[in-house]
């Protein structure tokens, strides 16, 4: 592609964003941040199926510098998105008129007909056009809403209080609450009302929003801490709370209790430690730890375990499992998939029930993982940091943690043995 039709793309791409800028009422483009551009990523997920990741659209979005045309059905999705059917529909959308010819003065009869005929065609496009300007939906700035959330308890489960003021709307307008990223968790409440209270069975760090007409006018920061260590055994739904003695250690008779036998069912149990753990950042932070899956079964030919390090703009997801799994497990880290069927991820098959060294290193934007003393992925991490709040553990059956540590600058910032 010459310097000519670069220039072209990148005037579309900007004036497609400046649609994309207005239909959710963020502002400017150029002011946004992380959380402004994930709640762009869901809201395309959520209208055409198609997921873009963060820096992808952080690209085209001029916020990082970028040479090359993008993706053919990259752009075909944004231009769905603003309700066009293709990027070429879209691009031929505003592009300049052919010359206007004009007819010689002397030229009388059916040219002069057809001049008049188009003025008057002209006069009731417009009229129409100021008729579809005045029905069509209206786009609201997040100022003439009011959305504001309080939790209730300190433990889990959490109720929050979300209090909100959309009288501003339309009758026929669609508001709603949605509880976090899930879309299945939207609420549909009344413009006339203020409060709507919703249960949080997990802990962690969630983005709600405050939605009219699938636009997100406003959204919220929902912070769930776990109060110490959460044992649970996971569900689809809600979870099964699990005590937990001294050690950090599911075993089969904790579930038993609950009537459930992992010797005959695929169960899934989590230790969740999510807090406040001062300055502590993505871009920079030492984490070790030793966990094991001593779960023993015939039935479960592929065991995985999960160390998940939870931060505000989502997760890092880090599995282990049998070494001859390997192809099964994805990692997951700053909107980047890491899927063993395209990527060999050998150094993360581990024996099943031995102990599992596992160290992660963020620092000078890269992120280096370690299992047992190999490495194993260095991922590259995105420039803008997030604030670290928590870490989980998962396990398929039961599983342990033997210690964690985290650090920054070689200061501790936690350890689960003190």
């Amino acid at each position: 592609m010459n310097t000519s039709e670069l220039e072209d793309y990148k005037k579309h791409i900007d004036h497609c964003f400046l649609l994309i800028s207005n239909k959710l009422s963020r502002g400017p483009i150029k002011s946004w941040d992380t959380r402004d551009f994930q709640a762009l990523c869901e809201s395309i997920q959520e209208e055409t199926g198609i997921l873009l990741s963060i820096s992808t659209l952080k690209r085209l979005g001029g916020r990082i510098h970028y040479k090359s045309r993008p993706n053919s059905s990259t752009l075909d999705t944004l231009a769905k998105y603003i309700g066009y059917d293709h990027w070429r529909a879209f691009s031929n959308s505003f592009e300049p008129a052919g010359p206007v010819v004009v007819k010689d003065k002397k030229t009388i009869g059916t040219s002069t007909f057809l001049t008049y005929g188009t003025a008057i065609i002209f006069l009731i496009s417009v009229v129409f056009s100021h008729s579809l300007l005045r029905n069509r939906a209206k786009y609201y700035s997040p100022n003439d809403f009011a959305f504001s959330i309080k939790s209730v308890a300190t433990g889990l489960p959490n109720s929050v209080v979300f209090k909100y003021n959309a009288s501003i709307a339309d009758e026929k307008d669609k508001i709603e609450i949605q509880q976090d990223w899930d879309k299945r968790k939207r609420v549909v409440v009344n413009k006339n009302d203020s409060i709507l209270t919703s249960i949080y069975y997990r802990p962690g760090f969630f983005k709600s929003k405050l939605v009219v007409n699938d636009s997100i006018v406003k959204e919220k920061d929902v912070f769930i801490p776990s109060n110490g260590w959460l044992a649970t055994i996971e569900t689809d739904s809600i979870p099964v709370y699990l005590h937990l003695e001294n050690e950090l250690s599911i075993d089969v008779d904790m579930l038993k209790v609950h009537g459930i036998n992992p010797h005959t069912s695929k169960t899934i149990v989590g230790l969740y430690q999510v807090r406040d753990f001062g300055e502590l950042y993505t871009d920079e932070f030492e984490l070790t730890t030793s966990f094991q899956n001593n779960f023993q079964s015939g039935n479960t030919p592929c065991q995985v375990a999960q160390l998940t390090i939870i931060h505000e703009d989502g997760p890092i997801a880090i599995p282990v499992c049998n070494k001859g799994c390997i192809s099964e497990i994805s990692l997951f880290a700053f909107d980047k998939q890491i899927s063993g069927k395209k990527n060999d991820l050998s150094n993360f098959g581990v024996e099943p029930t031995d102990p599992i060294q596992l160290k992660c290193i963020s620092k000078d934007q890269k992120m280096v993982i370690t299992i047992n003393g190999n490495h194993a992925y260095t991922f590259d991490v995105a420039e803008t940091r997030s604030k670290i709040i928590g870490v989980g553990f998962f396990f398929e059956g039961t599983g342990l943690v033997q210690n964690i540590r985290i650090k920054k600058n070689d200061k501790i910032l936690y350890d689960s043995n003190n």
